[in-house]
Parts: C-alpha cells; structure tokens; sequence
C-alpha cells in the first residue's frame, strides 16, 4: 500500500515538472521567436535627440526628436518621426498611432494631438494632412470623428465634434471649409444623414447667407420655405399648387396647371 502511494506521489511531481518544463520552455521560445521576428537598425534611441539647429520650444515632454534643415536638393519629404505599418490579416484592428488623455483639469487646455505649422514661405502648407487610398469595398474616410455627451448636470456642456476657431491676424482668411472637386468625383459635397432641430444655423451675420451662384434650390413636395423668423408665412408646392400660408392656414394660391397670365 505504501509502495503505491508513494508511485503515485511520484507520477504526480513528474506530471508537475514537466508541465512546469513545458511553461519555461514555452516563454524562452516566444521570447527568442519575437527577438528573431524584430530587427534592431542605428544608434541606440534616448530621450532626447538632436539634429541641425531648429528653433527652440519650451516643451516639459518625456521624450523630444528635434531637426533643423537646410534642404535645396532633390523634393522629397523629410521627416522627424515615421511609422510604418503594414497588416495583412483578415481579422484584425490595425492603429498605426495610438494616443489616449484621461484629464481631469479646470483650468488650461487638454489635447490629444496637437499639430502647429508656422508658414514663412510661399509653399503650400498643412496641419494635418490625410491621404485615403481605396482599393476595395467598404468604407474609406479620411478623417473620422465619433463623439459622446454623457454629462448628467445642470450646466451647459457643449460637444462639437469639429471646430475651426479663427483667431486673427492681419488680413482675413479665405475660407472655414472647402472642398476641392474640380473632377466631378463626390456625387454630394456635404451630406447631413440624421435629425435634430436644425441642418445648417448661420448664427452669424453674413451679407449673403447661402450664395447658390448657379444651382439650383430644391425641395420635396409639401416642404416649406419660411419667410418669418417665427416660420408661420410659408410658401409651398403641394397637389399642383403653390400655396401662400400662415401659420397652416392657406391664404392664396397659384394653379401650376392654369393659363399663362400676368400676376
């Protein structure tokens, strides 16, 4: 009987040694297949580097490349920083660039990414540049935005999910948004997919709200354009009229089917 306890307790420490075996190896063998996987290419990388002569900013960061150029030769791009990333799974995530801010400030700004260009020269100059090659089905956007109010309170808070905030300077500029199409390529150039109160609010005072040069204004049967601030005299085209309205209250009309004559 004490023989066969004691090959059992045996078994049970070699059962354990070797699954314990299996584990080490396991980890060794990750560890050397991912180090096999990376390559290790230059100097060793620090907190801090510093190429040619560029204007300094007092930054309180973990981690600073700087670079300064004097570029006259061939054009091409010269970077600071670049990453490189290709996937080829068919399951997958990919995020090239990756930032998360959990902030619980009062007072300041917080930021996610921040990108600030100083244009000194004639050359055409952007803050953040997208280019959106696609290749298959599905959907492709160059710059997407997805936000969420969760705020219970009492006071105001407002989520915008797209600001261009104008802060001076000696002369106006020319646009807040524009979109370049001079190949006919968007079948809409701005297209508004919900509800809510109001599609577009022109709050400020403009000589010309909407300049529609030479388009068209359409609108489906029955809807009304407003001629008040209080949207109750109306005109609109329904069952081949065009009606005259207040409030809902139709007060003239015109018999689109009726004879050529003057007003």
């Amino acid at each position: 009987m004490k023989n066969s306890v004691a090959e059992r307790s045996t078994s049970r420490r070699r059962l354990l040694f070797a699954g314990f075996a299996a584990l080490i190896a396991g980890i060794f063998g990750s560890r050397k297949a991912a180090a096999a996987a990376t390559k290790s290419l230059g100097e060793p990388m620090t907190t801090h580097m510093r190429n040619g002569e560029p204007p300094f900013q007092p930054l309180d960061t973990m981690l600073l490349f700087e670079r300064g150029d004097e570029n006259n030769g061939n054009a091409i791009t010269h970077e600071v920083l670049s990453l490189i990333h290709e996937e080829k799974g068919k399951n997958s995530y990919p995020w090239t660039l990756y930032t998360s801010l959990d902030t619980h400030h009062e007072n300041g700004d917080a930021c996610g990414v921040c990108c600030r260009v100083h244009k000194h020269g004639p050359g055409w100059s952007s803050g953040l540049h997208s280019e959106v090659y696609c290749h298959h089905r599905g959907t492709a956007i160059g710059a997407n935005i997805e936000m969420t109010n969760d705020y219970t309170g009492s006071e105001e808070s407002q989520v915008i999910g797209l600001n261009i905030q104008a802060v001076g300077g000696a002369k106006p500029m020319r646009h807040g948004i524009q979109i370049h199409d001079g190949g006919n390529h968007f079948e809409t150039g701005i297209h508004l997919n919900g509800k809510g109160a109001t599609g577009v609010d022109l709050e400020g005072n403009y000589g010309v709200g909407i300049n529609m040069r030479n388009n068209n204004v359409r609108l489906n049967e029955g809807a009304c354009v407003e001629l008040d601030g209080k949207g109750e005299i109306k005109v609109r085209y329904k069952n081949n009229r065009i009606e005259f309205l207040n409030g809902d209250r139709c007060f003239g009309h015109l018999d689109v089917n009726g004879r050529d004559h003057a007003l």
